[in-house]
């Protein structure tokens, strides 16, 4: 069957009733096909991403509760590929320069942002690759799957990530990035000064992110109106999905 006949078929279909916000998140995790077809529908997302971002927020917010913030920000210093490597008068003095307020709280305040133009850029991102393969898509439809499909095991993550980080000895908690509080990747077992590289790698093979993968993947599948197969769209949503995890591991190289 070619894709005008498939179109047509669609559109001589009786349509199916627009789900509720709630059906849709219930849907997300137990029927994700059929959300992402009432998506093509209506291609809402705002209350995907405010979820996500209560939850950033909640989640960076007890990171402040549980360490002190002099201590946080040395932890997230040691941490940066980018300032781990300097000296101990140059932390000290990034420690002086970033004491008050604002700069404990900047982390919970800015997550939300951070987590917008992530679903932004990644969104883009994956319209780009699916219109090379022929899919006619919008950015409205591209940002309604990705914030979806990224945001659904997000949400898991960040309520496993925050109750961890509540009850988690304060020395053994991560401030670089909370959800790394979740042991949901194989990277636990390799010791990250020693194997930077191979860390990153198994640090990127975390379930959530396969999770995201899949979701990813049945959703642009599904809007595409038949034009792009499963898995075709899987492939398509690995290719920058491995861009991303060679860039970090290649990070980790340099900053090891």
């Amino acid at each position: 069957m070619d894709t005008n006949t498939v179109a047509a078929a669609r559109e001589g279909a009786p349509q199916a009733p627009r789900l509720g916000f709630l059906q849709r998140l219930v849907g997300i995790y137990f029927e994700p096909k059929k959300t992402f077809e009432d998506l093509e529908r209506k291609r809402s997302w705002v209350g995907m991403f405010l979820i996500v971002a209560v939850l950033v927020t909640g989640a960076n917010f007890a990171l402040v509760l549980r360490i002190d913030p002099e201590t946080m920000l040395r932890k997230g210093i040691e941490r940066n590929p980018f300032t781990k490597k300097m000296s101990e008068e140059q932390k000290d003095q990034i420690v002086a320069r970033s004491k008050g307020s604002f700069q404990r709280y900047s982390q919970v305040i800015f997550a939300p942002v951070a987590v917008l133009v992530v679903y932004l850029v990644a969104a883009g991102v994956l319209l780009l690759v699916f219109v090379l393969m022929g899919a006619s898509l919008t950015f409205k439809s591209s940002l309604a799957v990705t914030v979806w499909g990224l945001g659904a095991p997000a949400a898991i993550h960040l309520l496993l990530a925050s109750v961890l980080v509540l009850v988690k000895d304060p020395d053994t908690i991560d401030v670089f990035n909370v959800v790394n509080n979740v042991a949901s990747d194989p990277s636990i077992a390799v010791d990250e000064r020693e194997h930077a590289v191979l860390h990153s790698l198994l640090d990127s093979l975390d379930v959530f992110s396969l999770w995201a993968v899949y979701l990813l993947a049945t959703g642009f599948s599904t809007i595409s109106r038949g034009l792009v197969t499963p898995r075709k769209a899987a492939g398509a949503v690995l290719i920058p999905w491995a861009l991303y995890v060679a860039g970090k591991a290649g990070l980790a190289a340099v900053f090891s």
